[in-house]
């Protein structure tokens, strides 16, 4: 986990580092803040993957944003920064942010007293009423208050299935594991990281040392 649920602060596994720790993001020489609101959500990522900048996706006709894929825990105790938490896939929000493609996959944590019944992305206003639309609104104008205007969705705005989230995952896997054996230029966060874990030959990427 990144950001624990009902913070504001923007912490982010730090790509361009060596052992890639949680920090929380600099704007304009300042620490930066949520300005539309505490995180509705857990937010992490998954290891070992890597949305690729140099290909765009036939489904947002945008490229990826040179990270690992984002989670969105949806329940309803914060985890703490730097946790390794156990998920199950529910769907996935196809996030247009700046003109690249941001997946984030909706997740529930094993924990959560709903995790048998949560199994599809269609279980989650069953069991969690409103979860989804305040999700897709967080993301929607998280960076309005920052004079940028509101993100856009893939598939009409609505959320996709786990069948199909499962799929964006193994796809960025398999942009990991192709940026780890050299097969892919690396984006601008990247390129000393993929240098050195490249070189080393054991193939550990040290992007997947955190997990929501």
């Amino acid at each position: 986990s990144e950001i624990p649920l009902g913070t504001r602060a923007k912490n982010e596994i730090a790509t361009e580092e060596e052992h890639t720790p949680i920090k929380q993001d600099i704007s304009k020489g300042e620490l930066r803040f949520f300005s539309y609101g505490s995180i509705p959500f857990n937010y992490g990522c998954f290891p070992q993957t890597y949305e690729d900048p140099n290909e765009s996706h036939p489904d947002t006709n945008r490229p990826g944003d040179n990270d690992p894929i984002d989670v969105c825990e949806i329940s309803e105790i914060p985890l703490r920064t730097g946790v390794i938490e156990p998920v199950k896939i529910l769907g996935v929000f196809g996030l247009i942010d700046e003109e690249e493609t941001d997946w984030k996959i909706i997740a529930v944590s094993l924990q959560n007293p709903f995790f048998s019944q949560l199994n599809d992305i269609r279980d989650v206003e069953r069991f969690l009423p409103g979860r989804l639309d305040s999700i897709r609104d967080w993301f929607r104008n998280y960076k309005v208050g920052d004079g940028k205007p509101p993100n856009r969705f893939s598939h009409d705005d609505e959320p996709q299935s786990k069948e199909y989230a499962t799929r964006i995952v193994a796809e960025t896997n398999q942009s990991w594991k192709d940026l780890v054996a050299g097969k892919l230029e690396p984006g601008k966060l990247y390129i000393d990281l993929a240098k050195r874990n490249h070189s080393s030959n054991n193939g550990n990427c040290r992007v997947n040392s955190q997990v929501s």
